[in-house]
């Protein structure tokens, strides 16, 4: 699933920023509330996550062998981001989480455990 198919339902494209998810580029992430999602570097989908701070769980994501690692869609090139307050973000990554899955018939490869 593309990022515009879940954008299009859940929050508009336009209130998520991109930066590539890479080590360098972390610092133009906000210490904020908000969700995310992983996409490999055609847009495809490869994680949804929600943090009430974006900066530090890009770091976390980049140290974790498992979230750098190549999936069946290819590596993690993108980290999407949209921000929120803290009471709205749970309901937003749940919405994100079941569109993917309804379309998708199972999670994004990441969200497996």
């Amino acid at each position: 699933m593309r990022i515009d198919s879940i954008c299009r339902k859940s929050a508009s494209k336009s209130e998520f920023k991109r930066v590539r998810f890479d080590l360098s580029e972390s610092i133009h992430t906000p210490s904020h509330s908000g969700c995310y999602l992983l996409t490999n570097f055609d847009g495809d989908v490869i994680y949804i996550g929600q943090s009430n701070n974006l900066y530090r769980r890009m770091q976390e994501h980049l140290a974790n062998p498992r979230m750098t690692a190549r999936t069946r869609l290819g590596y993690a090139s993108w980290f999407y981001y949209g921000l929120w307050e803290q009471g709205e973000i749970i309901r937003i990554e749940s919405e994100m989480l079941f569109q993917y899955q309804m379309a998708e018939g199972q999670l994004p490869p990441l969200n497996r455990r």
